[in-house]
């Protein structure tokens, strides 16, 4: 009896034993059932999202890799469940990547708080419809193509034109134009002109008729001798002069002079050149710089006189220095002294007492501007020998700024600086140092000095390697710029930051700004117009990007195009966005605003942003309610699509010009500098393109969220309507590396 209680209360136990272990593994479950719900935390410290699903379940419009900075791959998306990334991803995590950044109640409060309101109506957006994108004509189908005008020149005996010191006698024909304007076999002589661009392979040419001919109709048809072939061989778009030309034209409206040009395509002993800028010489003439022009032979002093910009050179027959001997302040307070400036005089045959005595002249309306602008003494200027300075009369009763326009209008033609400071601040050209004035001081002339003649752009509009000439905003012609030295003009520096000359600027902006965008956008109908004629340039001289380069254009820093299209398209873009900066600093205020454009976000803590996310590459992306977890699948240029393709309505580019992120990386990541690209597809940009994208350094890995903000209205390529925004989110990377993106926002300017 005893053994048989005994056994039965060893059963009882055993029994209560058993009810107990299966109540603790009930009590398990269900903390860890507690601990997996929508928190995102692990026990362990490990984030998931309950309500995170495959992408496969959300409207996808497929990808095609771009090449841009990586390889072409497959476009399959690379998002996961978070079940499925468990076992890959968060087990390659250290205790510290996983835990650190969760291990603050600031952190947590941080983590929740609502974006900032920029004051305008949000649209976070909503799953958008199936969407085929477009197939789009890189030509432009809706603008006819057109062949350029040809010119042949045919040398003598088949001589190559190799020098600039001699014409080679060779005869001009001119075809494929309306029939008022061929020409046959008209004898000139022709050599290599230009400075940086005579080295170049594809050489610039000066005509020179025997007798005066009239070109293609340029100038009003106007009849005369010397004629130019540019090249524009370090501009892969071959469209920055003919841009500059018509801006000019506008501009200057007639006042001043500025080359007619068309574009042309120049065979030489029936050899293809080339697609060629055919222009003007500056050069004293009736129509072209109308000043009094001494008779060959003269020794008069008082005479008209162009002085052509040298730079740093005086190598020509007729170069004289300019000494201005004073030291200036640009509207930054950047000051800098200049001692002297070298010129060379248009023509031949000057005798040493006409350069010194233009020298000397010019030499001394430098100091009058100065005195005027920097020391409040104002001088008139008498044109004795030694050009004398003397204290200005009638200045009684006058305001400083009546003062100021006074004597200084009295040597130095305001109106047309204003006119060219406008141009040059539309172009940011690196050599506007080499600016042109003239000054007639004949008895038929005001003895003013003009600005005027404006040339030599093919280093500007982004078209450098310096960053300064590649953003649309900022001034540049009236700052003070240290690229290997100073290249800006003087007078701009000097009176750029005086208010009643950036009035005057203002006022001629407001008259010609829409006819300034017209020519921007003009860029782009002429690449299209004549793509045919460009491509042939390429396929004879290569890429823009693969040419032979020199000075400014010796790095890797400059933009590269595979199809001169895309050159074209990017110098347009750059336009028109450069022009919009400076109509927010010229403009009127008068023109109709249009409502507030909306912000556009897509909030990547909520599952319906799936539908925006796609193309992923490298990595791999799951939902979470802090936002979209990046974890690498391959630690080498990880990136993915936003799209807006599927939106009901469209935006455009020209409205939005802030894009900001909302990011963290833990502390654990493996780096302490890392930094991201951004590819913008927008306008005739439908996917990534190598170039068209800019660059942001990222805070610290810190386990705080922070907010990057970039400016595209400084990328010339963000117009026209949105399609996407690829993000490369690690430029630089390692594996194990973490980021989240809680929010992607496009916000108006």
């Amino acid at each position: 009896m005893m053994a048989y209680n005994k056994n039965k209360c060893n059963c009882r136990k055993r029994l209560w034993l058993l009810i107990a272990l299966l109540s603790l593994a009930i009590l398990l479950l269900f903390m860890m059932a507690c601990n997996g719900d929508s928190s995102g935390k692990h026990p362990d410290g490990k984030e998931t999202d309950s309500a995170a699903t495959s992408l496969e379940d959300a409207t996808e419009t497929p990808f095609e890799d771009s090449g841009a900075g990586s390889e072409a791959e497959p476009t399959e998306s690379e998002f996961k469940t978070e079940a499925d990334s468990d076992a890959d991803t968060e087990q390659a995590q250290t205790s510290e990547i996983t835990t650190e950044f969760m291990s603050s109640d600031e952190t947590l409060a941080e983590t929740d708080k609502a974006p900032e309101s920029s004051g305008n109506s949000v649209i976070t957006l909503a799953p958008p419809e199936p969407v085929t994108e477009p197939d789009y004509d890189m030509e432009g189908s809706d603008i006819p193509k057109e062949e350029m005008p040809r010119i042949d020149i045919r040398t003598e005996n088949g001589h190559s034109i190799q020098s600039k010191d001699y014409y080679v006698n060779s005869t001009i024909s001119v075809s494929r134009c309306d029939e008022a304007y061929i020409l046959n076999d008209c004898a000139a002589g022709v050599r290599v002109r230009g400075n940086s661009t005579a080295v170049a392979p594809k050489k610039p040419y000066r005509i020179k008729f025997e007798t005066k001919q009239s070109m293609l109709g340029l100038n009003g048809g106007n009849a005369y001798k010397s004629w130019c072939l540019m090249a524009d061989y370090y501009d892969s778009s071959m469209l920055r002069t003919w841009a500059t030309f018509a801006f000019a034209e506008v501009l200057l409206e007639g006042k001043y002079y500025s080359s007619d040009a068309t574009p042309v395509e120049v065979y030489v002993n029936d050899e293809y050149m080339g697609v060629y800028l055919l222009c003007e010489q500056t050069q004293i003439n009736d129509d072209r710089v109308d000043i009094f022009e001494a008779k060959e032979g003269s020794t008069a002093l008082e005479i008209g006189y162009l002085m052509i910009g040298q730079g740093g050179r005086n190598d020509e027959p007729e170069s004289i220095v300019v000494w201005p001997q004073i030291t200036v302040r640009d509207r930054n307070g950047n000051e800098m002294h200049f001692d002297g400036m070298n010129f060379a005089l248009s023509g031949s045959g000057y005798t040493e007492e006409q350069k010194a005595y233009v020298s000397k002249y010019t030499s001394a309306v430098f100091k009058v501007v100065a005195a005027a602008l920097y020391e409040d003494r104002y001088y008139s200027l008498d044109r004795d020998g030694n050009m004398t300075l003397r204290p200005a009369s009638e200045l009684r009763g006058m305001t400083k700024q009546e003062k100021q326009i006074s004597t200084i209008d009295a040597v130095f033609n305001i109106e047309s600086a204003v006119r060219m400071c406008v141009l040059d601040e539309i172009a940011k050209n690196l050599d506007a140092m080499t600016f042109n004035m003239y000054v007639d001081l004949s008895p038929f002339g005001d003895g003013r000095l003009t600005l005027a003649a404006p040339w030599d752009f093919d280093f500007a509009m982004a078209n450098t390697h310096y960053g300064s000439t590649h953003s649309t905003s900022g001034f540049y012609a009236t700052n003070l710029s240290y690229s290997e030295g100073m290249r800006t003009n003087l007078w701009y520096v000097m009176l750029g930051s005086i208010d009643w000359f950036e009035a005057m600027c203002e006022e001629v902006w407001q008259a010609y700004y829409p006819q300034l965008q017209g020519i921007a956008m003009e860029v782009l109908e002429r690449t299209y117009r004549y793509a045919d004629a460009y491509e042939r340039d390429w396929d004879k001289w290569g890429a823009g990007a693969h040419r032979q380069l020199i000075h400014h254009h010796c790095t890797d820093d400059l933009y590269s195009f595979d199809h001169h299209a895309d050159a074209g398209k990017f110098l347009s873009n750059w336009l028109v966005a450069r022009l919009k900066w400076l109509n927010r600093q010229w403009g009127d205020g008068t023109v109709e605003v249009a409502p507030a454009a909306p912000d556009l976000q897509v909030d990547l803590t909520k599952e319906e942003s799936y539908a925006y996310i796609n193309g992923m590459k490298r990595a791999e992306g799951i939902i979470t309610d802090r936002g979209l977890r990046l974890s690498l699948t391959e630690p080498y240029d990880p990136y993915f699509y936003v799209d807006f393709t599927g939106l009901s309505e469209t935006y455009s580019a020209e409205d939005y010009y802030i894009l900001e992120i909302e990011y963290m990386m833990p502390r654990g990541n493996a780096l302490l500098d890392y930094s991201s690209e951004f590819f913008l597809c927008s306008g005739n940009t439908w996917d990534a393109v190598g170039g068209v994208s800019t660059l942001a350094e990222l805070e610290t890995p810190d386990g705080d969220f922070h907010t990057l903000r970039i400016d595209l209205s400084e990328s010339g390529y963000w117009s026209g309507d949105i399609h996407k925004i690829r993000i490369d989110f690690f430029n630089g990377c390692e594996a194990g590396d973490l980021m989240f993106i809680k929010s992607v926002k496009l916000l108006p300017a």
